[in-house]
C-alpha cells in the first residue's frame, strides 16, 4: 500500500464517483493508503460508511475502525478516536485467530490516552499489548510495544527505565525482519528524546537526523511526517544553542505542516508554541509573543467542542 503508484492515486483522488464502485474491501485498501500519506479527512469519509454501515465484518471491520480511530486521532477528534478504538476493541477481542490486530488495537488507542496526557492508562494499555504479542511470538509487535513502553517511561522521567526498554527493543529488531522504514524512525526519534532528556542535545540532533532522512526518503519532503521531524530536530538544535539552525528547522517544518495538514490541525499549534520560544530566546519578543497567542487562541478554538480538558500540551514535542 505504501508503494501504490502515484498516477493511480491522482486518478481515484480526482474521480470520486469510482469509490462508490469499488466493493468494500478495495475501499479499505485505498483508505490505508490514503492514510500513509497522511490524507486523515478524506480517510474518515471513506472509511466511516464502511464501520457505519456494515459493510465489512470481523477482522476486516476491526482494522477499518483502528484506521478510523487514527484518523481522527490525528485530526484532533478525541472523542470520535475513542469511540473507533472502542469499537475496534469490542471486535477483535474474542477473535483468537486475530491476537495481533487487538494487540495494534490497544497500542493505537494507548497513544491516544497518552496524547490526552493519561499517562497511567496509556502504559497499561501498552504493557497488555506487549504481552499479548510476546505470546503469539510477534517480534515486529514486540519491538513496537518496547519503543511506545520507551517514550511513556522518558515522559515520566524514568530514564533507567527507559534505557531498558530501549535495549530491549535493540535486541527484538534481531529476531524480525519485517519492520518497516517508520519503525525505525520512531525508534531514532525516541532515541533522541532519551538524549535530550539526559541533557546531551548534540546526541539528539544526531539521532534527530537519522529519523528526518529516512521520513524524507520514505515519505518525501511534502509530508507531515518530516514536517515532524524538522521541528524535532530544531528543538534539538534549540537546545545546543544553535538558533540559527533551530529557526531554519521549525520554519522548514511549519511549512510543511501548513501544505499538508493545515494550520487548523493541532500539530500545527503545537509546533508554532516550539518555534515562538526559539523566536522569544532569539530576542524576537514581540514576534514570539505575538506567534503564541495565535496558536493558544487557535488551539483553545478548536478543542472547545472536540476534547474537554485537552490543552496545548496534548502532544508534547519531544
Amino acid at each position: 500500500m505504501r508503494h501504490l503508484k502515484k498516477n493511480l492515486l491522482t486518478l481515484l483522488l480526482a474521480c470520486p464517483p469510482l469509490f462508490a464502485q469499488m466493493n468494500p474491501h478495495e475501499q479499505l485498501r485505498q483508505a490505508f493508503a490514503l492514510e500513509q500519506q497522511g490524507q486523515f479527512g478524506k480517510v474518515i469519509a471513506m472509511t466511516k460508511p464502511l464501520t457505519d454501515f456494515n459493510q465489512l465484518s470481523g477482522v476486516e471491520l476491526g482494522r477499518a475502525c483502528i484506521l478510523l480511530g487514527l484518523a481522527y486521532h490525528q485530526e484532533g477528534k478525541y472523542a470520535e478516536s475513542s469511540g473507533a478504538f472502542e469499537h475496534s476493541l469490542h471486535i477483535l477481542e474474542h477473535d483468537p485467530d486475530h491476537v495481533t490486530d487487538y494487540a495494534a488495537a490497544l497500542q493505537n488507542y494507548a497513544s491516544l490516552y497518552s496524547d490526552a496526557g493519561q499517562l497511567k492508562i496509556a502504559g497499561q494499555m501498552w504493557l497488555k499489548a506487549l504481552q499479548l504479542r510476546q505470546k503469539s511470538g510477534d517480534h515486529t509487535g514486540v519491538t513496537r510495544s518496547l519503543t511506545n513502553l520507551a517514550g511513556l517511561a522518558i515522559a515520566q522521567n524514568k530514564i533507567h527505565e527507559a534505557k531498558r526498554y530501549l535495549k530491549r527493543a535493540t535486541d527484538e529488531m534481531k529476531w524480525t525482519h519485517d519492520l518497516i522504514d517508520d519503525d525505525f524512525a520512531v525508534l531514532y526519534e525516541t532515541k533522541g528524546w532519551l538524549a535530550l532528556a539526559e541533557g546531551h542535545p548534540s546526541a539528539a540532533v544526531a539521532e534527530y537526523q537519522r529519523s528526518l532522512e529516512i521520513c524524507k526518503r520514505t515519505h518525501g519532503e511534502e509530508h507531515w511526517l518530516t514536517a515532524w521531524e524538522y521541528m524535532l530536530r530544531g528543538k534539538a538544535y534549540f537546545q545546543s544553542g544553535d538558533m540559527n539552525k533551530a529557526l531554519a528547522d521549525m520554519r522548514t517544518g511549519l511549512v510543511i505542516f501548513d501544505h499538508t495538514l493545515g494550520q487548523s490541525n493541532p500539530k500545527y499549534f503545537l509546533a508554532q508554541i516550539a518555534y515562538s520560544e526559539v523566536l522569544d530566546r532569539t530576542g524576537s519578543h514581540a514576534e514570539a509573543a505575538q506567534v503564541k497567542a495565535a496558536a493558544e487562541r487557535a488551539s483553545k478554538a478548536f478543542y472547545r467542542d472536540r476534547c474537554v480538558g485537552c490543552t496545548i500540551g496534548v502532544a508534547a514535542l519531544r
